[in-house]
């Protein structure tokens, strides 16, 4: 074969199957890639939003994820501008807010992980209240040395295994480092996480590595790497939607309590707040053993009982009968069934009730609401 005739290396066909990097990331006038970027990533939104969703399978629903967030030297880098890590913390703030919007009985803990160790930041609770304020406690100062992956994991695992076997137990790492040091074999790790049905998703903010890859294979995980801020987004919104369950999960009926909000004027101390007073007046009493919670879902520590409130556990359930993924078709006139927008172009009708609505209506419906106006 002739120079003219080849194409790039070999080898680079190994890198390029995912992507297909040739074809995605293309300079423009000035050497740019970021317009390549912007519309892969509005192409990828636009194809998981009409994919259509598998029916009749298990979910995890009650779902309890430990985030570990990369703290080491590797994030203070400025390749993702303004550093990388004002951009995790702002993406993880928004994921948190889209994460109890769609899972509103989940619980989330947070772990940062620097100088080779691995410290809990916040144990797992629903209260996103919480949890951004330890998020803000955070700074970039607070970054130095080096990632260890196996710590991180071995931490995770101390959170979650003695969780029950009805919930599902998942770990996010965002990941910035292109190393791990780790004290002993990383594998033997991974077949433990992978033998407790944990299952450990990665984002990575670098190149993709290996390990990382078969983390996430081992653990029917996810892993991907982010291109730019948009997309560092995009990969955290898909670990709004529960996964499905595993077949060995355990199907067991579950006591629930449905606790009021109600001002408490006697004295007491929640045990959300054990070495302070009770943030607000109001609050929530345990129906089975009168303990005082500041806000819900929760698990009683007291007597193990889940409280929930009633539109919180309906919400939780749409995941079941997911809303439809709209046909986009071709209109050469017309109108938005649901904001009386005038489309010219494409629209997307619901296949149901033949209804015809725009991108936008479109993308709150399958991302907020999970209902089609039309249909109800």
């Amino acid at each position: 074969m002739d120079d003219e005739e080849q194409k790039g290396y070999t080898w680079e066909a190994g890198y390029a199957e995912g992507l297909n990097l040739n074809d995605v990331l293309v300079e423009d006038e000035g050497g740019s890639i970021e317009k390549s970027i912007a519309k892969y990533v509005a192409e990828s939104k636009k194809k998981a939003r009409l994919a259509k969703r598998p029916e009749r399978i298990r979910l995890g629903i009650m779902r309890h994820v430990m985030i570990v967030i990369d703290c080491s030297r590797f994030m203070t880098s400025k390749a993702m501008p303004p550093s990388r890590f004002v951009v995790v913390m702002k993406a993880i703030q928004l994921f948190l807010d889209r994460f109890f919007e769609q899972n509103p009985i989940a619980q989330i803990g947070l772990i940062t992980c620097k100088d080779r160790k691995a410290e809990r930041l916040s144990m797992l609770t629903g209260n996103i209240r919480v949890l951004k304020e330890s998020l803000n406690s955070l700074t970039e100062a607070f970054c130095g040395g080096d990632f260890s992956l196996q710590n991180a994991l071995l931490l995770s695992c101390a959170n979650l295994k003695n969780m029950p076997g009805h919930v599902s137990r998942e770990v996010v790492i965002v990941m910035a480092a292109l190393s791990s040091i780790d004290p002993t074999n990383i594998f033997g790790t991974i077949e433990t996480m992978k033998r407790l049905n944990i299952r450990c998703s990665a984002i990575g903010l670098s190149a993709e590595m290996f390990i990382c890859k078969e983390m996430a294979k081992s653990t029917k995980g996810d892993y991907s790497v982010a291109l730019d801020p948009d997309h560092l987004q995009m990969l955290f919104q898909k670990h709004t939607l529960p996964p499905s369950s595993a077949k060995s999960s355990e199907c067991n009926a579950i006591h629930v309590g449905f606790p009021h909000h109600e001002v408490i004027t006697t004295r007491s101390f929640c045990v959300c707040h054990p070495d302070t007073k009770p943030i607000s007046a109001r609050g929530f009493i345990c129906i089975q053993c009168g303990a005082r919670h500041c806000s819900i879902p929760a698990e009683c520590p007291v007597c193990k009982l889940t409280l929930v409130a009633a539109p919180q556990l309906a919400r939780a359930f749409r995941h079941l009968q997911p809303l439809a993924a709209f046909q986009q078709i071709e209109v050469a006139r017309g109108f938005c069934y649901a904001c009386e927008t005038r489309l010219s172009g494409e629209g997307f009708r619901c296949e149901k009730c033949r209804l015809v609505f725009c991108l936008d209506c479109d993308t709150l419906l399958h991302e907020s609401l999970h209902v089609c106006p039309g249909c109800n």
